[in-house]
C-alpha cells in the first residue's frame, strides 16, 4: 500500500475514533482500558521485573514508589564520581526508528539523584534534553531545578558545573543553551522545555508541541546519542513526546508501516517504560498530532507530486514544520472540555498547571511482544550529516523557524 493510501486510513480511522458507544465511550477510552490492562498483566505477572528500582538503598532515589525502570530498559550508570558509584537512576532506554537508545525516559531529578542525573547525561553524551514539566505546579515539587537561571551564576553539583548561556522564548517552551563542564572538559547541550502542559492532561493546543519537537530535531536529526525527554515521574507526557517524535521520524523516511497504529506503538513503549502515555487524554492527543502531521504530509504530496512518495529523502519536513507553527496557523479542531480523568495510572498524582508567571522559572527490547514497528536499517535512508547544526549552532536552527 503506497504511503499516502496508510496516512488517509490514518486520519479516517482517528476521525472515526472519537464517535462515542450507546455507553457514551469512544474508542480512545477503549484502547487505553486495553492498554491499562496490559500494564496491570506486566506488573502483577511481573513480566518485566522492577527489582533494581525496588531494592532499599535505591527506594529514596524514585520520585513515585510505583513508577520504577523495567530492569531490562534500564539505564545503567558506570560513571563513578566521588559522592556517587551506584550504577541506578530511575531512568529506561525507548527505542527508535534507527536504534534501541533513541531516548532516555527519566524521572524529574530529585535533590538526591541530581548528581546521577548529570552522570547519566555525560556518560551517554546526551546533547538534547527535553522538560514536559514545571518546577512546581498546584504549590507541589515536580523537578528539582538542575539548571542554573539565565543571567545567574553558575551552579555546581559536585564535580558537575552547569553554566546558562542562553535562554530563547518561544510560543510554550524555552530553549536553554547549558554549558557542561567536568574534569577539565566542556561541553555544550540544549534544553527544550515545556511549561504550559497539564500533567495527566493535555494543552488546548498541541501545535507548539509540533514546533517544538520539530525544532528538537533540527538540533540533532540523528539517533546516535539519545534524546533525554523527562517530566515529573517521567511516563506521562514523556511517552506522548516519545511516540509523536518516533512517528514522525518514520513519516519523514517514507516507512509508515501499513498497519500503523498508535495503540501497538504505545504497548510496544509500555514495555520499555512503565505507564508510557498515561492518561486518556494523552493517548488522544497523540493521535491527533499525528493525523495532523498526516494531513500536512499529505497536502505535500498533493503539491509536489505522487512520485516523491517512496523516497524519504524528498520529504520536506520543514514544511510540515511550517505548517504547524504555532504563530502561523489556526487552532485545530475544538476538542472536548478538560475534565479530571479518572483513567490515571500510578501514585504521579498531579494537578493542572498554574498560569506562567511574568518570568517562568524558567528503546533495549527484550523481552518484547512483536512489534509492527520495526527499526529501520539506516543504511536504507539516507543522512544528510552536513544538514546537522549541532556543529553550526542553535543560530541556524532559529533561521528556520521563525519566532
Amino acid at each position: 500500500m503506497e504511503q499516502v493510501e496508510i496516512l488517509r486510513k490514518f486520519i479516517q480511522r482517528v476521525q472515526a475514533m472519537k464517535s462515542p458507544d450507546h455507553n457514551g465511550e469512544d474508542n480512545f477510552a477503549r484502547d487505553f482500558m486495553r492498554l491499562r490492562r496490559l500494564s496491570t498483566k506486566y506488573r502483577t505477572e511481573k513480566i518485566y521485573p522492577t527489582a533494581t528500582g525496588e531494592k532499599e538503598e535505591n527506594v529514596k532515589k524514585n520520585r513515585y514508589k510505583d513508577i520504577l525502570p523495567f530492569d531490562h530498559s534500564r539505564v545503567k550508570l558506570t560513571l563513578k564520581t566521588p559522592s556517587q558509584d551506584s550504577d541506578y537512576i530511575n531512568a529506561n532506554f525507548i527505542k527508535g526508528v534507527y536504534g534501541p537508545k533513541a531516548y532516555v525516559a527519566t524521572q524529574g531529578p530529585l535533590a538526591n539523584t541530581v548528581i546521577d542525573f548529570w552522570r547519566m547525561i555525560w556518560e551517554y553524551n546526551v546533547v538534547i534534553i527535553v522538560m514536559a514539566c514545571r518546577e512546581f505546579e498546584m504549590g507541589r515539587k515536580k523537578c528539582e531545578r538542575y539548571w542554573p537561571l539565565y543571567g545567574e551564576d553558575p551552579i555546581t553539583f559536585v564535580p558537575f558545573k552547569i553554566s546558562c548561556e542562553d535562554e530563547q522564548a518561544r510560543t510554550d517552551y524555552f530553549i536553554r543553551t547549558l554549558l557542561l563542564e567536568f574534569q577539565n572538559e566542556s561541553r555544550r547541550l540544549y534544553q527544550f522545555h515545556y511549561v504550559n502542559w497539564p500533567d495527566h492532561d493535555v494543552p488546548s493546543s498541541f501545535d507548539s508541541i509540533l514546533d517544538m519537537i520539530s525544532l528538537m530535531r533540527k538540533y540533532q536529526e540523528h539517533e546516535d546519542v539519545p534524546i533525554c525527554i523527562h517530566c515529573s515521574a517521567g511516563c506521562g507526557r514523556t511517552g506522548a513526546i516519545c511516540a509523536i517524535d518516533y512517528t514522525w521520524n518514520l513519516l519523514k523516511a517514507g516507512k509508515i508501516p501499513e498497519e500503523f497504529n498508535v495503540f501497538n506503538l504505545i504497548q510496544e513503549m509500555r514495555t520499555q517504560r512503565h505507564s508510557a502515555v498515561q492518561t486518556k487524554e494523552q493517548y488522544e492527543l497523540v493521535h491527533r498530532a499525528i493525523a495532523q502531521l498526516f494531513e500536512k504530509q499529505l497536502q505535500l504530496y498533493e503539491i509536489h507530486g505522487a512520485q516523491k512518495i517512496a523516497d524519504g529523502n524528498e520529504i520536506n519536513t520543514e514544511n510540515i514544520v511550517s505548517s504547524v507553527d504555532p504563530d502561523k496557523q489556526e487552532s485545530p479542531p475544538p476538542k472536548p472540555p478538560r475534565t479530571r480523568s479518572c483513567l490515571v495510572e500510578g501514585d504521579a498524582k498531579e494537578e493542572i498547571l498554574q498560569p506562567p508567571e511574568p518570568h517562568p522559572v524558567p528503546p533495549i527490547l527484550t523481552p518484547s511482544p512483536p512489534s509492527a514497528f520495526p527499526t529501520v536499517d539506516s543504511s536504507l535512508v539516507a543522512r544528510e550529516s552536513s544538514r546537522t547544526l549541532l556543529s553550526a549552532g542553535p543560530e541556524a536552527a532559529f533561521s528556520c523557524v521563525s519566532s
